[in-house]
This record gives C-alpha cells, sequence and structure tokens, in this order.
C-alpha cells in the first residue's frame, strides 16, 4: 500500500511545478544572485570578477531578505487554505492522520525549496567556477555550504507559515501575519540589536539575541566560512572565538526541530 505521506508529498510537488512556483522561485534566486554577484562591483565604478568572500557575503544578505519572503508566502495558505476550499475535510476522511498529512505537505514544499536553492544559487555557483580564479575546492564547499544553509532556512520559514495558517481563520489574515513575521525577523530585528549596541547594551545578551535569530543564524554560518573580516553590522560582535560554523548549523536544526513539532503538536489540537 503507497506510503499516503508520500503520496501527499508528491501532490504538493506537482502543484508547485504546475503552478510555476518552483521555476519562478529558482529563476528569482539566479538572476538575483548572478546580478549581486557579477554587478554589485558596479557601485565602484567598475566591473570586476569576483571574490569568494565578498561574493558570498553579499549572497547571504541577499538570500536572508528573500529566502524567508518566498518560503512564507509558498505555505502560508497551506492549511486554512484546504479549510476555505472544503479539501481539508475530504483529505481527513481518508485513511492518513493529522501528522502524515502534515509531514507530506512539509516533504513535498520543502523539496521545492531545496530543489529552487540548488538550481538558483548553483547557477552562480557554476558562473563563478567559468569566471572567477577561486580554486574549485574552496568555491564549490563554500557554495555547498550556502546552499544546505540557505535551504535549511527556506523549511525553517515554512514551518514558520504552518503554524500560521494553524492559527488563523482565513488566507488573507495568514498572509498578512507571514509579512509581518518577515517584517520583524528579517528587517526590524537588527535594527532592534543595532540601537542597542548604540545605547551600550550587554555584549552577552547581544550575542545571545543574535544567535536566537534564525535568520542571523544563516548569515553567520556562511561569513564565519569565508572570513570574519565579511561580517558587517551587528553580527560584528560575535567572534570565531565564540562560535563556530558547526555550532551554528546545529543551531538552525534545532530551530528546524522545534518548529516541526510546534506544528506537530499544534495541528493535533487544532480544530476544523
Amino acid at each position: 500500500m503507497p506510503n499516503p505521506m508520500l503520496i501527499i508529498a508528491q501532490k504538493e510537488f506537482a502543484d508547485g511545478w504546475r503552478q510555476r512556483w518552483l521555476l519562478c522561485a529558482a529563476v528569482i534566486f539566479a538572476l538575483l544572485s548572478l546580478a549581486v554577484t557579477f554587478f554589485g562591483s558596479a557601485v565602484n565604478g567598475q566591473l570586476v570578477v569576483p571574490e569568494l568572500a565578498p561574493a558570498i557575503s553579499a549572497l547571504a544578505t541577499l538570500a536572508a531578505f528573500v529566502i524567508p519572503l518566498i518560503a512564507l508566502l509558498l505555505g502560508h495558505d497551506s492549511v486554512v487554505g484546504e479549510q476555505e476550499g472544503g479539501t481539508l475535510l475530504l483529505l481527513l476522511s481518508y485513511p492518513i492522520s493529522r501528522n502524515q498529512l502534515l509531514l507530506g505537505k512539509f516533504v513535498g514544499q520543502g523539496a521545492i525549496l531545496a530543489t529552487t536553492c540548488v538550481l538558483g544559487f548553483g547557477t552562480t555557483a557554476l558562473m563563478m567556477m567559468l569566471f572567477s580564479a577561486v580554486a574549485w575546492p574552496l568555491l564549490i564547499a563554500a557554495f555547498a555550504l550556502f546552499i544546505v544553509s540557505a535551504t535549511l532556512l527556506s523549511w525553517l520559514f515554512l514551518l514558520f507559515s504552518y503554524l500560521i495558517s494553524l492559527s488563523v481563520s482565513s488566507k488573507g489574515r495568514a498572509l498578512a501575519a507571514g509579512l509581518l513575521l518577515w517584517f520583524l525577523l528579517v528587517l526590524l530585528y537588527d535594527l532592534a540589536l543595532l540601537a542597542m549596541i548604540v545605547a551600550g547594551g550587554e555584549a552577552l545578551w547581544l550575542k545571545v539575541l543574535i544567535l536566537a535569530n534564525p535568520v542571523d543564524l544563516f548569515r553567520l554560518t556562511n561569513l564565519l566560512y569565508v572570513g570574519h573580516d565579511s561580517m558587517v553590522g551587528v553580527l560584528n560582535i560575535v567572534t570565531t572565538s565564540s562560535v563556530s560554523v558547526m555550532m551554528l548549523l546545529a543551531g538552525l536544526l534545532l530551530w528546524l526541530a522545534l518548529a516541526l513539532l510546534a506544528n506537530l503538536v499544534r495541528f493535533q489540537r487544532w480544530v476544523i
């Protein structure tokens, strides 16, 4: 008998392909990353072949803005949209548990996000292999870490979108709440930390607050790997002596596990 979770996952992936989610997101990632990497130096009045550290630094900043937004838009109506469309009760009338339904959606939509990250940012890696002087092993390792961490970040915000979808009564409210969450974690969070630094906040607490934000964890993971000199803004107060790349990846995985558990518990208690 086919696994119900895999059937749901295949359906979600097929829907994403049919609705052009996969293609559009991959093209967006590819075009933006290529533009930032190869044309970012135009602001200085010249075009130069990018070095690895500046390229990864620019890509990490770009991805920290774009990836959470794409993931939230993809998953904001995953549950409440099914409820509004009248298909959720039908799905749950089949021999499938709520956990299998939620995990199937996550696997299918997570595969869409992973594929877009590989295609989009992998295109930039390929172009740098062709036109930059960076050694291929170093470039491949840096971009592999970047794509893995970007995928983890996208999965985390996909799970955040599910929590929102399980907590509101309409798709419109889910979209508004998702955009608010994006604004708070991606834009406002670091501005608030910067204000605390200017006000003379305690360095230890600032480090804890930075490491508590998954968006900053993603940026730190990649900036620490390519070199501490690439760190800018509030990330400057986190030094290589206090954290490591593996610790930061573990932090992202912990966020992912907690968000998945919260979704499973919430869906079990959710009243249709």
